[in-house]
């Protein structure tokens, strides 16, 4: 079987992070359907899951003996009839999320079924021709490079619907703490219990990362939980490391302060890697923090933000006595710098 999936983070466009019962009303969802809430080790939110139809072709990625790219469109597709998942998840009430997921199998049937078969498999779409979860997780992963991609299966529209339907909602005041950026994050994973776990994670681009697996027997719902617990703290890394790079440091302590402070308040109480993630998904974690070591950058990024917060209060300290001392001279005072 395969799992494929797409996930949007962001910063969320309020100038403080919600509270539980502010976070529970923005994510209902869907009337009537629970919303699931952690407290710890970061509070964490969950939406209903929604599920959204689809008819629409599935990219498959090169042949062994081919020389076609995996963009390439001659690469061929195959059709996929089913319904996507999806949910808006919020993670210490400030880190807005997108999620969309579906397992993906062969159809037994030869032709196309009507709705009510496809509806009675929620989150699953099934494909009509020969079926290869390696290629289709290649296919899938590079798939909006493709000149086709108007035709393939859309789990970037999927994920935004959560994220916009979340911030329809009239309750923000549109003044976020911190200017940041979001990341999207693609995933495949391929469920093979024949072959040994592995995990890869690349970045495509300033805001693009591709998530690929190999699993044994697992939850599909398991595997978009894992994925979206990675994407957060993706998401961290970045908007920390640009925001020290926006810092001037060495070279003007007042907007060094300015611009870390902010991170100090709302983002570095946040990290928690793998606290979302499942036991049987927790070798995709130990095989990062091996290599490219997340937790490793993430320390030494936090070390250098507090040491420069300290320098910087103790720079405009020092200045602030030299101006006390200044105008001491010039008033003829001596002894304190205060006088009644």
């Amino acid at each position: 079987m395969l799992i494929v999936g797409e996930i949007h983070t962001a910063l969320l466009p309020h100038s403080r992070p919600l509270t539980p019962e502010e976070a529970r009303a923005a994510l209902s969802l869907a009337v009537g359907e629970t919303v699931v809430q952690w407290a710890r080790p970061v509070p964490h939110t969950a939406s209903p899951t929604l599920l959204h139809g689809v008819d629409c072709r599935l990219p498959l990625g090169p042949k062994p003996d081919s020389h076609h790219t995996e963009e390439d469109d001659r690469n061929g597709s195959l059709r996929a009839v089913g319904s996507v998942a999806s949910r808006a998840v919020l993670t210490g009430g400030q880190l807005l999320q997108g999620s969309a997921w579906a397992s993906v199998s062969l159809s037994p049937q030869p032709r196309r079924m009507p709705w009510s078969y496809y509806l009675a498999k929620p989150g699953t779409l099934e494909t009509i021709g020969k079926f290869d979860a390696r290629r289709l997780a290649e296919g899938y992963l590079v798939a909006e490079n493709r000149a086709d991609r108007a035709k393939l299966l859309d789990t970037a529209a999927v994920a935004r619907h959560s994220i916009h339907d979340v911030l329809a909602r009239p309750m923000f005041d549109q003044r976020p703490p911190i200017k940041t950026g979001s990341t999207r994050l693609r995933w495949a994973a391929v469920t093979d219990p024949a072959t040994g776990e592995a995990v890869a994670f690349r970045l495509a681009g300033n805001d693009r990362r591709r998530l690929s697996m190999i699993t044994g027997p697992v939850d599909p719902e398991r595997v978009a939980a894992a994925a979206e617990d990675l994407a957060v703290h993706d998401w961290l890394l970045t908007a920390v490391a640009a925001r020290i790079a926006l810092a001037k440091i060495g070279e003007d302590s007042r907007h060094t302060l300015r611009t870390l402070r902010p991170v100090v308040d709302h983002l570095l109480h946040l990290w928690a890697a793998g606290a979302r993630t499942s036991p049987d998904l927790g070798f995709m974690w130990d095989a990062l923090e091996r290599r490219p070591g997340l937790t490793r950058q993430w320390t030494t990024m936090t070390e250098r933000v507090r040491s420069q917060i300290d320098y910087g209060a103790a720079d405009l300290s020092a200045q602030i006595l030299d101006m006390l001392e200044q105008r001491q001279r010039q008033g003829g005072g001596s002894g304190s710098f205060y006088r009644s």
